[in-house]
């Protein structure tokens, strides 16, 4: 007999299976924490078509953990009727991968392995119609610049501290800028480390370029800091399984 859904027994939904383990900086929290729970398992007999396009909405994504939840608008046909997406699997033109609650996405499934459970998590997630997902422009548009969106300014990368999310750029000394205030060390996050779409790794006095904004409270931040020339910056090593 075919696997017909039939709806998760009580108490066994989505929210216990991920749980807010799934947190630090686009990886999962492993171990230890509120979200050591076990991703919810397939129902026996469950079988998926990998080939098959689904369109869904976002649910939920928590860019600085990478990773989120789709609802898939084909009801009944994927247990819980919600999928796991992980940053890694979204095919962007960002320089961070992310998405954003309640936009339209296309994806694929397949079944792997989590904490020694199958489960299913979302492939292939692209704009409908298959285009990439272009997020960060339309925040970009809000930001204020300091010389302009496109002037890149050069200095050395102190550090930065990819469990953390941050690190801080000592700014080479000569530039005149059209703000006052710039300081000579700015901060970075992890959303303006462009590793060509990867997860930054930690980093200490690094030569790098990039754009300076000022946030509406005031503060000076580094934007799509990059090697110099424009070269990405080294990426984390994620382990292969995910």
């Amino acid at each position: 007999m075919p696997w017909v859904y039939m709806g998760y027994p009580k108490g066994g939904g989505w929210s216990k299976g991920w749980g807010k383990g799934y947190s630090g900086g686009k990886g999962y929290g492993g171990g230890g924490g509120k979200g050591a729970n076990k991703p919810q398992a397939l129902p026996e007999g469950f079988e998926v078509d990998t080939a098959k396009k689904f369109v869904g909405t976002v649910d939920a994504y928590y860019r600085f953990s990478g990773y989120g939840f789709i609802i898939p608008e084909e009801t009944g046909v994927l247990p819980g009727d919600k999928v796991f997406v992980y940053w890694k699997h979204i095919h962007t033109s960002d320089r961070y991968p992310s998405l954003v609650k309640d936009m339209q996405v296309e994806f694929t499934v397949a079944v792997v392995e989590k904490q020694g459970v199958k489960t299913l998590q979302a492939q292939n997630v692209s704009a409908v119609g298959g285009g990439l997902i272009a997020v960060q422009d339309t925040t970009d548009e809000k930001k204020t610049f300091v010389g302009g969106q496109n002037l890149r300014y050069t200095g050395t990368l102190k550090f930065f501290l990819a469990k953390q999310g941050y690190g801080y750029i000592k700014v080479d000394p000569g530039y005149q800028y059209d703000k006052e205030g710039v300081p000579e060390e700015i901060r970075v996050e992890t959303t303006e480390m462009n590793c060509g779409g990867a997860n930054p790794a930690q980093m200490e006095e690094m030569k790098v370029e990039f754009g300076i904004w000022l946030t509406r409270r005031g503060v000076f931040k580094a934007y799509n800091v990059t090697l110099p020339g424009g070269a990405p910056l080294p990426a984390l090593e994620e382990p292969s399984a995910v």
